[in-house]
């Protein structure tokens, strides 16, 4: 894993072109350090070359457990009241969810497929986590895989595919919803949640907003980038939208002074107060909920 020590303007990668349009004009992103502009449509991306194991590698226990998360397993409440509500905008699109099948790329530890097994006729899920996969599989029972989903078969095409933040954690998104694509019904829907870097909040705290940590965070879109990714690949987009997100009081603090602030010490004080299992819903309106939908047949 190669990457620009951060007080380092980046010059444009010489073999990479735009993922999202495909023109070859990368460089320095103004406010930015460590990420790298699209000159033609204003993608944003890191200056960054992963392998599948580096990736593997940033996912592992620590991901869940102290490093992007507090505790993975310990938010489960609040988790899972955020994929109620995904799962509440994704029937609109499938009014017959009961006879549909949905995949979901990146599932954790499948708190989201216990959810959706309750609306959905059938559900599965791969992550390259093993205590994940091993954790929704054998407590959760749930129909899971661990490897990579661009190596993995489905049986069938699908009604739904969903990718719950995880787009911008990608190596290569274009491939895997080429893949998506190639993996749903005709008329089938696809549903991803990631931060919006054109959002107000985003462009005004450009390098420091919460959402800009590579090598986590890869690819950073806006609505229109994300868009133009969906409609190159074949998808139509038909909804995009910025609902709120539930955490705990907690979760809040530990990502705000221990991640943020890098005040570690400062947050162990904080999270002895007896409210920080309190759960509490945001909405900076810098994440948004983009549902698009494959064509059906001619």
């Amino acid at each position: 894993m190669t990457m620009s020590p951060p007080n380092e303007e980046v010059a444009a990668p010489a073999s990479r072109s735009c993922l999202v349009c495909g023109g070859n004009h990368l460089g320095a992103a103004a406010g930015y350090l460590g990420l790298v502009a699209c000159r033609d449509c204003g993608f944003l991306t890191a200056d960054l070359e992963l392998t599948f194991e580096d990736i593997r590698a940033v996912y592992g226990h620590d991901y869940f457990h102290g490093s992007e998360y507090l505790d993975y397993r310990k938010e489960e409440t609040s988790l899972r009241r955020n994929f109620r509500r995904r799962l509440d905008t994704m029937v609109r699109w499938l009014p017959d969810s009961g006879r549909c099948r949905l995949f979901e790329v990146g599932c954790a530890y499948g708190f989201f497929l216990a959810e959706a097994h309750q609306r959905f006729g059938d559900v599965a899920g791969i992550d390259i986590n093993h205590e994940a996969v091993f954790y929704a599989k054998n407590h959760l029972k749930i129909n899971t895989a661990e490897g990579d989903y661009l190596d993995h078969a489905l049986p069938e095409p699908v009604d739904a595919i969903c990718l719950w933040d995880v787009i911008e954690h990608l190596n290569r998104p274009d491939q895997v919803l080429e893949k998506v694509v190639r993996d749903l019904k005709p008329g089938g829907i696809m549903c991803l949640t990631t931060g919006d870097v054109g959002s107000l909040n985003a462009r005004l705290r450009k390098g420091k907003w919460r959402m800009v940590h590579p090598p986590t965070h890869l690819h950073y879109f806006s609505a229109s980038t994300m868009c133009r990714l969906l409609s190159r690949v074949g998808l139509d987009v038909v909804s995009v939208s910025y609902p709120g997100i539930s955490r705990s009081i907690g979760m809040i603090l530990f990502g705000v002074v221990a991640v943020g602030m890098k005040r570690p010490r400062l947050y162990r004080r904080l999270a002895r107060l007896p409210f920080t299992d309190w759960h509490v819903t945001l909405n900076l309106f810098d994440v948004m909920q983009v549902v698009a939908r494959k064509p059906a047949r001619s």
